[in-house]
């Protein structure tokens, strides 16, 4: 494989083309295997700073957990906790994700030092002025726009935790920009109750009433959708994030339709959410716990391994409205990959006809040997050791940080962007 200007120029076998450039030449060795790169399509990349933090506490007392520090993060720490995630990502084989997050100038920051695409934006929810608050993001978007890899993303946290006039305008100005308009939707059993009970509809049935469902509305969980609804997302040409550990772990229930949504036409992505509900920022675990589920919840093998590797590279770059052919290795298609090595006990015996079974069912994140973005290799054997060192530096200032701040909960959610707080 070939990759000329950050794009792949060449895939075949034999020598290179006549006037290939010689530059960076990975050796992938008998068990090294390329693949294309994977995408995280909906995390909170600073929440590396509330890994492992009160993890067996039921969804509302552990929201109040994380309320009360975020309540008192600040600029500084928010780039620490995103940078250890950024280097997370980029050692696992992970060249991109989608935040939403408070302080997105924070991870913008440490995803440019990776050298990894990211969708990043300013998260409405709380006590705001609607429209203040999408004026905030409309300008921190604009700043973005054309920037060949930290991109913009309209971020409206939820239909409960945000005004439905930041909900319905935030996915205007995305349709406009042609960027994602990124929400949680259908996440738990109590949002679809609360939501009949006071607008009459399903969640999914209100964006669509507000004009919020269009090809680059990204749903997040998707747990308690309707079938009708899926009608509605497939017709808007909407895509759905997946993300199986952290729904498993918070114990919210219900089921991912992953099957009907992509036989449908659905784009289907996968995300991991953040490192506070999952614990890890691991795609290959993901992909594995996605399958796992879906035939958990289907009593049947109907969705396969071909099936979520699909959802954690095109579906999620589709969703991140990345350039076009990201997520395959195609001439044409950005100079994005991952290579694997395969050689470990665990991996093997490996052959062609189980590749992609030893892919899914069985490696994982360490098992990253390269991580290629945009023709530029941000991980290599050689970095290891660096980013590892570098990574420690980060863990500690955020232990420091939390020993600061103490414990606490609070019963509201902070309010964001900080400028259209009405309290402010």
């Amino acid at each position: 494989m070939l990759v000329e200007d950050g794009v792949v120029s060449w895939v075949g076998s034999g020598p290179l083309p006549a006037g290939a450039r010689t530059g960076y030449v990975v050796d992938c060795g008998r068990w090294g295997v390329a693949i294309p790169c994977l995408y995280n399509a909906h995390t909170h990349a600073a929440m590396s700073l509330l890994r492992g933090f009160h993890d067996e506490d039921e969804l509302h007392v552990w929201l109040g957990r994380m309320w009360y520090v975020e309540k008192r993060l600040d600029e500084e720490t928010a780039y620490a906790a995103s940078k250890l995630s950024a280097i997370e990502m980029a050692i696992g084989g992970t060249c991109g994700f989608m935040d939403m997050y408070f302080f997105p100038e924070a991870a913008a920051r440490a995803a440019r030092e990776l050298g990894l695409r990211a969708r990043v934006g300013p998260v409405i929810m709380g006590d705001v002025d609607p429209l203040r608050a999408v004026e905030e993001a409309d300008r921190f978007a604009s700043r973005l726009l054309g920037d060949p890899l930290v991109g913009p993303v309209f971020n409206v946290h939820s239909i409960y935790a945000s005004p439905l006039e930041a909900v319905e305008e935030a996915a205007r100005r995305a349709l406009e920009k042609r960027v994602p308009f990124h929400i949680h939707a259908s996440e738990t059993r109590r949002e679809v109750y609360e939501a009949k009970k006071r607008y009459s509809v399903f969640p999914v049935e209100l964006l669509h009433r507000l004009g919020a469902l269009h090809r680059y509305s990204v749903l997040v969980h998707m747990g308690w959708a309707a079938s009708w609804e899926l009608e509605l997302v497939r017709e808007a040409g909407a895509s759905m994030v997946h993300c199986p550990a952290s729904n498993m772990k918070l114990a919210t229930a219900g089921h991912f339709p992953l099957y009907e949504a992509q036989e449908s036409g659905i784009n289907v992505a996968l995300g991991t959410d953040g490192p506070a509900s999952n614990n890890t920022l691991d795609m290959l675990r993901e992909a594995r716990l996605a399958v796992l589920l879906q035939r958990h919840s289907y009593w049947d093998t109907r969705v396969g391994a071909r099936h979520v590797l699909r959802a954690a590279t095109e579906g999620s770059a589709r969703a991140m409205a990345l350039p076009r052919g990201a997520g395959r290795l195609e001439p044409g298609a950005p100079g994005d990959l991952a290579v694997l090595d395969l050689s470990r006990p665990g991996l093997q015996p490996v052959r062609s006809d189980n590749l992609l079974s030893a892919i899914v069912y069985a490696a994982s994140a360490t098992d990253t040997a390269y991580t290629v973005v945009a023709g530029r290799p941000v991980y290599t054997p050689e970095q290891r050791q660096r980013l590892i060192e570098e990574a420690e530096e980060l863990a500690e200032r955020l232990n420091r940080f939390l020993e600061k701040i103490g414990e606490g909960a609070d019963t509201t959610p902070p309010c964001s962007p900080r400028a259209a707080c009405r309290g402010d």
